[in-house]
């Protein structure tokens, strides 16, 4: 009998993320392009129908059964609809699309599709740290900053789809403007972008260092990464922008744990691939926030699976929505 899969996207801001995951959370194939790899606007629309196409594909060669397809999404989605609603700043061409119809209509498969990070959040429920754990909470650092939480085994979405979006809760009163029209939020201290953008500010006033190197002497190609690259040489600038990275994060941790009472919160997204620099800052200042006896009761983990979280997070999405329950433990 033919092994099945679940064809499986992630978009992010920057990357596009695809490949074939068995029931089992067991990778068949995988690969990535960028987002806008093709331009914008229709284009993007354009390259999920082709990633897709590719998928069947390699599923038919490799004579492998495709059940449905899972796909995360930044913003906020109308799951019933199959919609994308809004809070999208990285592809904003794809506020308002109904894609799942759209795919459903073209690959006659059952599609389901739901915010990147609640995606990432039901990975790790059906195979990551997050299984046989009934509450727990996820914050996600990438592009940008998104939470998912889970409660009793069902993932908090709220009445429109905005439950979980720790990402956008405030941190700061007085603080760095989001493009959610809010200000202080803790996504404009820790995504990569706001990471860079925190460094690239104090290079305008500060000596030349380790991390102005790192960027070839030109602050607009600073990246996280390379602020990361500076903390661990040492450079003053980089390691007061980790410093604030982790007290946002922190700081949101603390929220999640005096709000939810959780089990667990696991930490992920490409900014966690600094979490020898992160998750010393991150536990230091949740501790200063939280209740103590509540914090002391909840793990905090690192995701174990950053890189292929995302194509495992659109898989579970598929099965959830699907009525098919994670193995326990």
């Amino acid at each position: 009998m033919a092994q099945t899969v679940i064809l499986s996207l992630d978009m992010g801001g920057t990357t596009l993320s695809y490949g074939l995951v068995q029931p089992d959370g067991r990778v068949r194939f995988q690969r990535a392009v960028g987002t806008h790899a093709r331009g914008r606007g229709e284009a993007v629309i354009q390259q999920v129908l082709e990633v897709t196409r590719t998928l069947l594909e390699v599923a038919s060669r490799r004579r492998l059964r495709v059940s449905g397809i899972g796909i995360g999404v930044p913003g906020t989605v109308d799951v019933a609809r199959g919609r994308i609603r809004d809070n999208i700043q990285n592809v904003p061409e794809l506020e308002g699309v109904a894609l799942g119809p759209l795919l459903r209509r073209r690959f006659a498969l059952p599609v389901h599709l739901d915010n990147d990070v609640n995606a990432h959040t039901l990975g790790e429920l059906y195979f990551g740290r997050g299984r046989g754990v009934q509450n727990f909470a996820m914050l996600a650092a990438g592009t940008g900053v998104g939470g998912g939480i889970v409660i009793g085994g069902k993932l908090l979405r709220g009445r429109r789809g905005y439950g979980g979006e720790a990402g956008h809760t405030t941190v700061n009163l007085d603080g760095r403007p989001c493009f959610c029209g809010s200000i202080g939020c803790i996504k404009t201290y820790s995504s990569g972008p706001d990471i860079a953008a925190q460094a690239r500010e104090r290079l305008q006033t500060a000596q030349p260092g380790r991390l102005l190197e790192l960027c070839g002497g030109d602050p607009r190609r600073l990246t996280a990464r390379d602020v990361f690259a500076a903390a661990r040489a040492n450079d003053p600038i980089a390691l007061e922008v980790v410093e604030i990275a982790g007290r946002a994060l922190g700081a949101g941790v603390a929220n999640l744990v005096n709000l939810l009472n959780p089990e667990m919160i696991v930490l992920g997204g490409g900014v966690l691939e600094a979490s020898d620099l992160l998750l010393p800052r991150i536990k230091r200042w949740a501790a200063s926030y939280a209740f103590a006896d509540a914090l002391r009761g909840t793990r905090l983990v690192v995701s174990r699976f950053i890189k292929r979280s995302s194509i495992r997070g659109a898989a579970a999405l598929f099965l959830y929505e699907t009525d098919r329950p994670p193995r326990s433990g």
